[in-house]
């Protein structure tokens, strides 16, 4: 590239790899989805045996559209947006609030399944997105960014994914570049709190799953409030981590991240 814009390549090198933390984060965060809906499967059934062990009436099942919860206005609703999960869960306080972050999850999900076009997957990343940084990011599937954006939600990795910009010169991709530097950076904060909110979740659900181990068949003398106790005694503390996870929280290992390989970051944000 000309010596008159000799930052374009530290640009292109820094969109790519906020990029990849992207990528990898939301790969994570989807693994996590996984897991903490195999969890909730099959807590679910040992909450059931339990109460009927106890002589107590079946809890109910709710069943949450995680993606509804990031986006009220939504009307997607399929098997792989939707986790049911015992109303003696549900009922902690706290624990709804952070169901909403594996909506980013669920979107790549959506995409791999076919039900939902990787310019569309963009779109509900950004709108989800937005909220949780307090300003706009307007992307769309032209984007730079865009396309990025599709590419990761399709399983596509960054490095497989066409930039189009090698044969662009000059202040024309200083400018393309610098727009995806700013609209990539807000998707990779959320994307690391979507990690670290559904490592809670799970954590959760892993901790229940625990007790219900321990107490399943073991003959205990059991009531209502009892189980309510136990299951409110394990979600919670992980519920109040996940409340502890704020976007200065993640901006702090986010910089944390970038000194310890010495990222270019000047032109991150706007």
């Amino acid at each position: 590239m000309p010596i008159f814009y000799p930052d374009n390549d530290n640009r292109k090198r820094r969109l790519i790899e906020l990029a990849t933390d992207t990528e990898n984060f939301l790969y994570d965060a989807t693994a996590n989805y996984n897991d903490f809906k195999a969890l909730c499967t099959q807590v679910n059934a040992q909450i059931v045996s339990v109460y009927q062990e106890a002589g107590l009436k079946q809890p109910d099942i709710s069943q949450i559209n995680v993606i509804k919860q990031a986006d009220p206005s939504t009307d997607i609703n399929t098997e792989e947006t939707v986790v049911a999960i015992a109303e003696v869960i549900v009922d902690v306080a706290g624990f709804i609030g952070s169901v909403k972050y594996l909506a980013p999850a669920a979107t790549k999900m959506l995409v791999r399944a076919g039900l939902m076009t990787e310019e569309t997957a963009a779109k509900v990343l950004t709108k989800f997105t937005v909220p949780l940084i307090d300003r706009e990011v307007e992307i769309t599937a032209g984007d730079l960014a865009g396309s990025i954006l599709g590419g990761i939600a399709g399983g596509v990795a960054v490095a497989g994914i066409d930039l189009g910009i090698d044969a662009i010169e000059g202040s024309i991709a200083k400018n393309k570049l610098r727009t995806g530097l700013h609209q990539i950076y807000p998707m990779r904060q959320t994307a690391k709190m979507s990690l670290d909110q559904t490592k809670e979740l799970k954590n959760s659900i892993q901790s229940v799953k625990t007790t219900l181990d321990a107490i399943t068949g073991a003959g205990i003398e059991l009531n209502e409030q009892i189980i309510t106790n136990l299951i409110t005694k394990d979600v919670l503390p992980s519920v109040q981590k996940a409340q502890a996870i704020t976007l200065d929280v993640v901006n702090v290992e986010l910089s944390g991240l970038d000194t310890d390989r010495k990222s270019w970051t000047n032109e991150d944000t706007n």
